[in-house]
């Protein structure tokens, strides 16, 4: 059963947030506007949705559970970094591990390296190879540059490709002609050292614009439990660019890039062979990179275009428990066109080339070393009109060759019912593919160093070397994870100042990762314990995401989300080892997000974020609120100065504990901060 019982704890603030709600609810606005009726149906009209069926579309018409966090939701939030954002959205658990480190996924089986979530920025895949999931401490950008953040959650790999099984996100920074001018801001806090970003854009030309950017900042370490300060601190240095230009009437061409260099920090325990067997570690992992990006358009019609897109992407992350350097070659083809009056048909081609180079450290070694993978994708899909304005049914595939598992396939059927304006309800069902990591085929992961005569029978009886090491290995015939999903939803708009919207999930997984123990090595001074990867693990999960969207007063709009999810794993006959399986299962029952908006008069603006989160049952993470204010002020045109405040109901807290690496647990402090920023 869940347990709220830390979650209570927050009872007092959350009342106290009712009671500010009530007040302000009768209180008289300072400042109004004009008609609330109209400026929300216009709000709602102009959200459009591109990732659910890679081409535009009208929220209404979109048959998938979309959440976009919008620029004035990143403006408002109050975050300085990408994975902060997503905690307003349904659906997703974003957990910090410490200060640089986060577990993003959606819908159940979280972990730091998250392999069912296919995460993008203006289409180039944030996905790593190596270990799957993302580097999150290497992913950021000036956030205000971000027009919109699309997140999807469930299958859309039919569209995407493999690793898409529970979820999409795509992050897609605003165009150049959108940021002319000047930005220069500072941010500096008891947490957030200080952030210092500069932008400048300017026109090239008729229909030519380039934007450039530089951003460097430093965060402190988290606590240990106790108070003690952690050695996760972060820092990094950025700068990128984006040039837009047309080329014709029709044509457009984008061009875009960034390079980053920075370090994060992190403590470990690692195996000794003396007593105790365990040691700490603390260690500064350099992380360094850039990519470089290239779109171009041809428009045929409002319902007919072309976009070939090709980028490449180098990383690298060093540090004394190993390295890797990691280069993607990416082109991608997209056609879409009308076929007659009722389809609505985008098909595609992409290729993309992987290199890496590994280094060994003194707990992870690859064999071999380096390698090169190949992914070969087609993808087709067909939105058919049944009955105009009212029906419409999406089927769709995508078929892909990879290195590791061959041929894979992953289709979907969807069928979207819009009985009248600002009404819509949807289903779907969905294949869906998780491809192996180069980690789970090749690594080999030193873990703790334990008495031989402290294991279990009869591994207990072992002779020769008195120690025991247990190690992850990579399995070369690791094979694909598969789920089937099924998702019924809908969204409304009862009242012109209300928006609501309901998701109803089920997924159910075939072959997810455990390990099994292979015979012990004698490797002279120890005994190796190998765990070698396999697929004997599967899962079914179910769930309920519901979000709202009020606009209270013209000056005041309250977002909230909620989520409840529960995920249950099990092992094949004579699968031995529950490590997996529990951790598939360390989420959190219940997700609160609750948002406040206020336009205050005389150019303030106060915001409130309060967040409730179940306790983790795999770990023995407590449940924890969390509650966030930004208090804006806009003294003349261009300068903004902003107060934030982020975890203000406790000193500090955990928030989720490293499964794939034996990390401290670290807990997020309670942090200040002050913006002032100009443009001109």
């Amino acid at each position: 059963m869940p347990s709220w019982s830390h979650v209570r704890d927050c009872g007092r603030a959350a009342a106290c947030l009712g009671f500010l709600v009530l007040l302000l609810f009768f209180a008289s606005p300072a400042m109004a506007v004009d008609d609330v009726t109209e400026l929300n149906l216009k709000d709602l009209l102009k959200v459009e949705v591109t990732t659910a069926a890679r081409q535009p579309e009208g929220l209404y018409d979109t048959a998938a559970a979309v959440f976009v966090i919008t620029r004035e939701d990143i403006r408002r939030s109050g975050a300085t970094s990408l994975p902060e954002l997503l905690r307003m959205v349904p659906g997703l658990q974003v957990a910090r591990i410490n200060n640089n480190v986060w577990a993003v996924t959606a819908r159940g089986l979280n972990s730091r390296y998250a392999n069912e979530l296919l995460v993008l920025q203006d289409g180039r895949t944030l996905y790593n190879h190596l270990f799957s999931g993302v580097y999150w401490n290497a992913q950021d950008t000036i956030l205000s540059d971000i027009d919109r953040i699309e997140v999807i959650r469930g299958a859309g790999a039919a569209l995407w490709g493999a690793n898409a099984v529970n979820g999409v996100i795509n992050i897609i920074t605003r165009p150049a002609a959108e940021t002319q001018g000047t930005l220069l801001a500072l941010t500096a806090g008891n947490e957030e050292r200080f952030i210092a970003e500069a932008r400048r854009g300017m026109k090239l030309g008729e229909g030519c614009y380039l934007r450039l950017y530089a951003k460097a900042f430093e965060r402190d370490s988290g606590s240990l439990p106790g108070g003690m300060n952690d050695s996760d601190d972060w820092r990094v240095g950025r700068a990128g660019f984006r040039f837009d230009q047309t080329l014709a009437v029709t044509d457009t061409l984008t061009v875009q890039g960034d390079i980053y260099q920075g370090t994060a920090g992190e403590t470990f325990r690692v195996g000794t062979i003396t007593p105790p067997y365990t040691t700490s570690l603390t260690d500064d992992t350099e992380i360094s990179g850039g990519n470089l990006l290239a779109r171009w358009q041809r428009t045929y019609s409002a319902g007919s275009d072309l976009l070939l897109q090709t980028f490449y992407d180098r990383a690298s992350n060093n540090d004394i428990g190993a390295g890797q350097k990691r280069q993607t070659y990416d082109i991608d083809l997209q056609h879409r066109f009308s076929l007659g009056n009722r389809q609505k048909i985008v098909w595609g081609l992409g290729y993309r080339h992987y290199h890496d180079r590994t280094k060994e450290g003194i707990i992870i070694s690859f064999d071999p070393r380096k390698e090169d993978l190949d992914l070969w994708t087609a993808f087709f899909n067909d939105r058919i009109t049944l009955i105009p304005d009212d029906l419409a049914l999406i089927v769709g595939s995508q078929a892909e060759h990879n290195d590791f598992t061959g041929f894979e396939w992953q289709p979907t059927l969807r069928l979207l019912w819009t009985p009248r304006p600002f009404f819509s309800f949807w289903a779907s069902i969905s294949r869906s593919v998780r491809t192996p990591s180069r980690a789970e085929t090749a690594i080999d992961l030193r873990q703790q160093i334990v008495p031989v005569a402290s294991l279990p029978a009869p591994l207990n009886g072992l002779g020769g070397p008195a120690i025991a090491q247990y190690s992850l290995i990579g399995n070369p015939n690791f094979g694909a994870e598969t789920a089937w999903s099924y998702e019924v939803g809908g969204r409304c708009q009862p009242r012109p100042d209300l928006y609501l919207e309901l998701v109803l999930f089920h997924a159910d997984y075939d072959g997810l990762r455990n390990v099994e123990l292979a015979a012990p090595v004698n490797e002279g001074d120890r005994w190796l314990l190998p765990l070698v990867g396999n697929n004997r693990l599967d899962a079914k999960t179910w769930g309920v995401e519901a979000s709202a969207d009020w606009i209270v007063r013209p000056w005041w709009k309250l977002q909230s989300a909620y989520t409840y999810i529960n995920v249950l794993p099990e092992l094949d006959p004579g699968a031995i080892f529950t490590g997996f399986r529990d951790g598939a299962d360390n989420n959190p029952h219940h997700q609160l997000s609750l948002r406040s908006k206020m336009d205050l008069g005389r150019n303030w603006e106060w915001d409130l974020w309060l967040r409730l989160v179940d306790n983790l049952p795999a770990s023995g993470i407590d449940g924890y609120g969390a509650l966030d204010t930004r208090l804006a002020w806009t003294p003349k045109s261009g300068w903004y100065l902003e107060l934030i405040g982020q975890n203000l109901l406790d000193p500090q807290h955990p928030e989720y504990e490293s499964d794939a690496l034996n990390a401290s647990v670290v807990e997020i402090d309670r942090s200040y901060m002050v913006r002032i920023s100009r443009r001109f």
